[in-house]
């Protein structure tokens, strides 16, 4: 598998579906594609029929959580269309994808690097405007399609009289900021900047690394020992149904305690 670097290495990528509640794996597979982009799809797909084999239907207020590898124009349409995102129905999966603002501020991201730039703003969803560092507003302006995608432009003319106008808005007049892309990646990214939605985000690391921390540890999983796609995720499987096992156990012994 390619890593980040464009190198070949002797890689998987492992993919799982964790219940918060009680830290059950619900779907794992492995996949040889190097980012997340790809896996949202197939990951709820196999979590949809694994349910189906206890419920008639998908329960409702399910929450769904993935991290900014997974935020793709084909996921978010994929999340809409299907009716599985908080915004389209209150039933099906509500799904929660982290944008690179959040990320970054998940893992204390030095934003003050570049002061002014677009990750700094603050979006007001309430009257549509960013907010600059230094707290003025910028409007929305103009909505136009490029490439067969939408753009939406802020800006305000007080920038003409800022002091900071040489380094914000690189000798131009005002500071332009632009909202481009798949509108339910825009709305998704709306979405994430409320903080009812950043405190669903928030469990997710626990949720989703703790499996993965306890296979790599406890259950010694360093390195695969059979090799091939097919064998592999059989392997992988395998791994995932203790960790299932030992959860259950524990829940047992807490209950006859």
């Amino acid at each position: 598998m390619k890593n980040k670097k464009g190198k070949w290495e002797w890689d998987y990528n492992a993919q799982i579906i964790v219940d918060e509640y009680k830290g059950i794996i619900l779907t794992s597979y492995v996949t040889q594609n190097p980012t997340d982009h790809f896996e949202l799809i197939p990951s709820i797909e196999q979590l949809k029929s694994n349910l189906k084999e206890i419920y008639d239907e998908m329960p409702s207020n399910f929450q769904f959580s993935a991290d900014n590898g997974y935020s793709t124009d084909k996921n978010t349409t994929y999340l809409e269309e299907k009716g599985l995102d908080g915004y389209i129905e209150e039933k099906g999966l509500d799904g929660y994808i982290s944008t690179r603002k959040l990320s970054r501020k998940e893992k204390k991201y030095n934003l003050w690097e570049k002061p002014f730039q677009k990750d700094n703003f603050d979006y007001d969803a309430e009257i549509e405007t960013y907010i600059c560092p230094l707290g003025e507003i910028l409007y929305r302006r103009r909505t136009y399609e490029y490439k067969n995608k939408q753009r939406i432009t802020y800006w305000t003319n007080e920038c003409k009289n800022c002091i900071m106008k040489e380094i914000c808005c690189n000798k131009k007049n005002y500071r332009i900021i632009q909202d481009y892309g798949n509108p339910s990646k825009i709305r998704m990214q709306r979405k994430m900047e409320t903080d009812w939605a950043q405190k669903i985000y928030k469990k997710r690391s626990k949720t989703a690394e703790l499996p993965f921390a306890h296979i790599k540890q406890n259950m010694k999983l360093h390195e695969f020992t059979t090799t091939g796609i097919k064998n592999t995720n059989t392997e992988f499987k395998l791994y995932t149904i203790g960790h299932n096992l030992k959860r259950i156990y524990n829940e047992i012994n807490k209950k006859n305690n």
